[in-house]
């Protein structure tokens, strides 16, 4: 597949990271809705440079900006050989940049339209729609598209804020602290199949928490986090999404990271994440899903507040997590595309830990005992 799409590139290119456009990983760019139709590609990633719904901090309209940048770092070629899981989801899915959504400056809802209308272009030739956003008001433009092919769907909602706000945090119904509620009232996400992940702080009130209670809402604080584990979360919270719907959309509000990890962010929150816990629910997240029926956005970074970052030449520590998410993302739901329920992590012959080996063929391999079941994610039904 990754020659195949990507040609000589694939395996090597003699092209300094700092030539050229700054796609994706440098992945192909397609310009229109006609070239998408053409190539039809498995994965799309699509821009959202948008923050006109931030109540506090703006600077989430250069995210998608940053994470490209930071996405060139690793190496030019588009084969990604993932270390922890033992695939190359570009060896799997043909993926390409889609651009960004042509945002207009100062209009709301002109702006999520124009989002809901390229996400749906995705949707409608079966691709995965991958969103570098932008603030968090983004989501209810793209499971606005997302609804409009699947009647009922299952929703992960990891932030630091619930984003249930009936009309926003001033007033504002679509602001980025009012999503889920816009959500809720386009009908398609029931509350049995919600779960949001890593709140913490002081908003919102009881009330607020009251009326998720009352939708059959779950979540997990941080304090959830400590105690219960990333685990047994990510189980549950995959299965509630999972429980007899059509489709799963994650959305992925980088805050939810300590500022340790991820400072570029307007509104950051002591005692979050670890990037290691970040990653390890995203592998046991991504593999939960069916990736033919699946959508995900990763939003608020903000690359002025970003630590290493004074241009977005080449990303700060944020948007760097930011993209080493996506790729992480995309190599679960590659596994679970290859029919695998877990991964080969590259061991060495005689490794002494749980795992598997990865056969190079140049031997046998070191006979380990078997990863338990959790450690890649639950099983789906197909």
């Amino acid at each position: 597949m990754g020659m195949e799409f990507y040609g000589d590139s694939y395996k090597g290119n003699d092209e300094p990271i700092f030539v050229g456009i700054p796609t994706f990983l440098k992945l192909p760019w397609l310009k229109s809705k006609a070239e998408l139709e053409k190539v039809r590609p498995d994965v799309a990633i699509i821009g959202e440079p948008f923050d006109f719904g931030t109540t506090i901090r703006p600077g989430a309209r250069y995210g998608p900006r940053a994470i490209r940048a930071a996405s060139t770092v690793p190496s030019p070629p588009y084969e990604h050989f993932n270390i922890e899981t033992g695939v190359d989801p570009f060896g799997v899915f043909r993926s390409v940049d889609y651009g960004d959504v042509n945002i207009s400056p100062g209009d709301v809802v002109e702006s999520h339209r124009r989002m809901t209308e390229k996400v749906k272009e995705v949707l409608d030739i079966d691709g995965i729609p991958v969103m570098l956003g932008g603030d968090h008001s983004i989501t209810f433009a793209n499971v606005r598209a997302f609804a409009k092919k699947y009647k009922n769907i299952g929703m992960i909602h990891i932030d630091t804020h619930a984003d249930c706000a009936p009309q926003g945090l001033t007033g504002f119904k679509y602001d980025h602290g009012a999503h889920i509620r816009r959500i809720m009232e386009l009908g398609c996400l029931k509350g049995k199949n919600y779960t949001l992940i890593g709140p913490r702080g002081y908003w919102p009130g009881p009330d607020l928490y009251k009326w998720m209670a009352d939708q059959d809402f779950q979540w997990f604080t941080m304090l959830d986090v400590e105690e219960l584990g990333i685990d047994k979360i990510a189980k549950e919270a995959a299965d509630r999404a999972n429980d007899n719907v059509d489709a799963v959309y994650i959305s992925w509000d980088i805050d939810t990271f300590d500022p340790a990890y991820a400072p570029g962010t307007g509104e950051p929150e002591p005692n979050g994440l670890t990037s290691r816990e970040g990653m390890r629910l995203m592998r046991l997240l991504s593999t939960s899903f069916d990736p033919d029926r699946f959508a995900f956005d990763l939003v608020e970074v903000a690359p002025n507040y970003d630590v290493s970052d004074g241009s977005s030449y080449n990303g700060g520590i944020t948007s760097g997590l930011a993209n080493r998410l996506i790729v992480e993302l995309l190599a679960g739901l590659s596994l679970t595309k290859k029919g695998k329920t877990e991964g080969s992590p590259v061991r060495p012959k005689f490794y002494r830990g749980k795992g598997h080996t990865y056969d190079f063929g140049n031997g046998p391999k070191a006979k380990v005992p078997k990863r338990p079941p959790l450690a890649y994610g639950p099983k789906i039904k197909r």
